[in-house]
């Protein structure tokens, strides 16, 4: 896929199951790994040996592209659908990485969001949303 098709197709993923438009360009490194970068004019001209740069933004699955915690925190307030709200207790067994039982109509990825902070991305199915946090940046309490 050349490098401008990767920013199309995840504008329009996050579009279409967030209902969010971005404001930055995408990246792919690795195994269907994308990264959000902003271009910077500065270093344009300076010889660099970059294997990675930008944020780890998410990754494509089978069936669609499962945001970053960092991913969520950049489209988040931008985010129109698909944002699920929870509380302080669900919270905890989220950072924790536990799933969370939550009852809905709806499936797919979706957005944890508890007051004003996002808390990465889960997969809604059959009433639990499946966690992804990863291990190294769970508590433990």
């Amino acid at each position: 896929m050349p490098k401008t098709d990767i920013t199309q197709k995840v504008s329009k993923n996050i579009e279409e199951r967030f209902g969010a438009k971005i404001d930055f360009k995408i990246k792919e490194m690795g195994k269907r790994k994308v990264y959000a970068y902003k271009e910077c004019t500065e270093l344009e001209n300076q010889p660099m040996d970059i294997t990675h740069y930008g944020v780890y933004f998410g990754r494509f699955e089978k069936d669609g592209l499962r945001l970053s915690i960092e991913g969520t925190q950049l489209i988040g307030k931008k985010a129109k659908s698909n944002i699920v709200e929870i509380d302080h207790n669900n919270t905890i067994k989220w950072m924790k990485g536990e799933n969370i039982k939550f009852e809905s109509e709806a499936h797919g990825y979706v957005i944890l969001k508890w007051k004003n902070y996002f808390l990465g991305c889960g997969k809604l199915k059959e009433g639990t949303i499946i966690n992804f946090v990863p291990k190294d940046r769970r508590i433990t309490t």
